[in-house]
């Protein structure tokens, strides 16, 4: 079944378009998940909460080349809006303390450092850096985009990125996988 008449299958509440929906597209909204979850479990719940407001929502879709965005964007929502029910704290802090690298640079570091121990990494930073991170690294948002979502100030937004990034310099540091003399 082609994605168009999949998705007018489901938008027409076809029980098993929803399955096959579900199972093509599992696999990547999860690891969407779990870049923006603190744990595995925590990924899984807010996994399952996107896919019930796509299947909600998704009478919505007038352009079906665009549904895999807009299953992307439902699931960043349901990450946003867990963290905010969940686990928002906020600290103001001085962005003149960024962390900046080129794309060389983060090349030969993912190069050297598995997904898996890389999703770790990115899964341990605190909240308020994680949801930063992930949301101006991974999925492309502006500082001004990211703080409209979280509530929170442009410079609050530049800050936790450089603090993220940072930590996470410490940590690629003692894994061996950045040496004490780089960056």
């Amino acid at each position: 079944m082609s994605e168009i008449e999949l998705l007018r299958a489901c938008q027409r509440h076809d029980a098993r378009a929803q399955t096959a929906l579900y199972e093509r597209h599992k696999s990547r909204m999860m690891g969407l998940c779990r870049r923006y979850a603190h744990s595995r479990p925590e990924a899984e719940d807010m996994f399952q909460e996107g896919f019930i407001r796509i299947f909600q929502q998704i009478h919505t879709i007038e352009q079906p080349e665009r549904l895999l965005n807009w299953m992307k964007r439902v699931m960043v929502n349901t990450a946003i809006n867990w963290y905010h029910k969940h686990h928002h704290e906020q600290s103001e802090t001085d962005y003149e303390e960024a962390w900046e690298t080129s794309n060389t640079e983060h090349n030969d570091i993912l190069a050297r450092i598995s997904t898996e121990e890389l999703l770790t990494l990115v899964q341990d930073l605190a909240d308020g850096y994680r949801m930063v991170f992930n949301l101006y690294v991974v999925d492309g948002y502006s500082h001004q985009e990211i703080a409209r979502m979280l509530g929170i100030s442009e410079g609050t937004s530049k800050s936790q990125l450089a603090r993220a990034k940072d930590v996470l310099k410490q940590k690629l540091k003692k894994i061996g996988i950045v040496s004490y003399g780089s960056y």
